[in-house]
């Protein structure tokens, strides 16, 4: 399926005045303008996308459009917050219809979620997909010397069509949210990487393996840390 989403809506309470649109209109990377509604060119989009994932914030976004001469006080806030929810629910722009730039790619559309599941990486997940747990424990094995991308690359995936946010949300598990102070050290984490009974050991999570409940349940009158003693984890 192909998520082109070149129109972004103007909330009710902000309608663009004639001057406005005079202005916005010259722009070369301004596909089309009315009074409540903005649609930039299926290139500049694409553009915008990927200075966006290097830092994916609002902030990112205004300071590439002010690049690019658009005012933020025109633009307003709703606009860039749509902007980030468009491309946090479908990834890099895909299927731009410019007249100068010819039609649909349907080789950048990206995978349904039955390919996906049928690829073995993915499994059914509420009304989507999700990464499979065998698939998360193998790249975290190897991340970050052996990147996501290259994982999926493969396993026979093009990362641009399984999309942005499903490889940024894996990233964001195994590093942490770099904004919030680490919890867990590095060698803490390379510590426990290997652990028989440590799922996953990253800056803000600890997960273990089902074998260890298991196994753990035997001991459930002593206390939490003599318990993970036996098993020759650390309770601290």
């Amino acid at each position: 399926m192909i998520y082109p989403y070149p129109i972004l809506y103007i909330p009710k309470n902000k309608r663009f005045t004639k001057d406005e649109i005079d202005v916005l209109s010259k722009s070369p990377y301004v596909k089309n303008i009315r009074e409540n509604r903005l649609t930039f060119t299926y290139e500049f989009r694409c553009i915008l996308y990927d200075e966006w994932v290097k830092n994916p914030s609002i902030t990112q976004i205004r300071k590439f459009l002010e690049l690019y001469g658009f005012d933020y006080t025109m633009i307003g806030y709703n606009v860039l917050r749509d902007i980030i929810k468009n491309f946090k629910r479908n990834g890099r722009p895909s299927g731009g219809m410019n007249k100068i730039f010819g039609t649909s790619n349907s080789l950048h559309a990206r995978y349904d979620d039955e390919f996906l599941i049928d690829s073995g990486i993915f499994i059914k997940s509420g009304r989507g997909v999700r990464f499979t747990s065998e698939f998360i424990d193998q790249v975290y094995k190897e991340y970050p010397k052996v990147s996501i991308e290259s994982k999926l690359e493969s396993c026979g995936l093009d990362p641009n069509r399984v999309g942005y946010p499903r490889i940024y949300d894996l990233k964001r598990l195994f590093d942490g949210k770099k904004s919030v102070k680490e919890n867990i050290s590095v060698n803490i984490i390379n510590k426990y990487i290997n652990h028989p009974y440590v799922l996953r050991c990253t800056y803000k999570q600890f997960y273990l393996k089902f074998c260890f409940y298991n196994e753990a349940s035997r001991f459930k009158e002593l206390p939490i840390d003599e318990v993970l003693g036996i098993f020759e984890i650390n309770g601290s």
